[in-house]
Parts: C-alpha cells; sequence; structure tokens
C-alpha cells in the first residue's frame, strides 16, 4: 500500500510502476500529510522512488471533507484544480498518460484499487477504464 488511489503495474517480485493515479484529501492540503505532494507548499508524505513523476493527484473537494462521494469534481481530469492543487494539473494529457516502459515485456497489467481505511471512507469508484498498449 502506498496510495488511496489507483496504482497501474505489470510483472511481480517486485511489481513493476507505469502510473499511479492518486486522491488527495483536499485541494488545500498544505498543512496536511494526505494532500497531494504536487501541491504548491506542499507538506504531503513525499512519494514513494518507484513512482518518480509517473502520477496524477487531485482532490475532489477544496478545504474540507466529509466522507461522502464528491460528484462534482471528478478526480484525474485536470478540472478544477484550484488553489494550492492547480500546480498538479499542468499536464496537457491529462487524464491520459504516456510512458515507455524500460524493457519489452508480456507480462500482464495490474490495475489496483488501494485505500488503507474501509467504506465510505475512502472510496474511488471509477467511471472508466481504458489502457491501449502500443
Amino acid at each position: 500500500y502506498y496510495v488511496d488511489g489507483v496504482s497501474i503495474t505489470y510483472g511481480s517480485n517486485p511489481r513493476q510502476h507505469i502510473w499511479t493515479y492518486a486522491g488527495g484529501l483536499t485541494e488545500t492540503g498544505l498543512v496536511d500529510v494526505y494532500g497531494c505532494p504536487c501541491n504548491n507548499g506542499s507538506y504531503a508524505s513525499p512519494l514513494p522512488s518507484f513512482v518518480d513523476n509517473d502520477y496524477y493527484c487531485e482532490s475532489g473537494t477544496y478545504d474540507s471533507w466529509y466522507p461522502t462521494l464528491y460528484v462534482d469534481d471528478p478526480l484525474w481530469d485536470g478540472q478544477n484544480c484550484n488553489g494550492p492543487e492547480s500546480t498538479c494539473c499542468t499536464n496537457p494529457n491529462m487524464p491520459w498518460f504516456l510512458k515507455t516502459l524500460n524493457e519489452a515485456t508480456t507480462d500482464n497489467i495490474e490495475l489496483r484499487v488501494c485505500n488503507d481505511q474501509g467504506l465510505p471512507n475512502e472510496d474511488t469508484p471509477l467511471d472508466i477504464i481504458e489502457i491501449y498498449v502500443k
């Protein structure tokens, strides 16, 4: 476990990181270790080294949270990135990512929805997943 969100990997022992979609607690999560590490001035916990810059992080709520589904601001779409979170949404490809692996592989790609707390505190519902391999 390293993220509240989605982890995309391949291989095993250990898995090889492709991309991460992380959910931050709030957009203004500056003093919150659960905010996005890309937030301008963030105090969030540092990312594991294997993630590098291969991630997107966004929050569905501006400055306070309740255990509810925030449908007005879907994550990882690059929209409604306000205040400190604006630095998290600068990639023009968002929500898509492009990644060249270090080596060719025939391993399966694994997508895992991760969290460290139960429902409804850390739900990460997904609407659609598309993975294209070239």
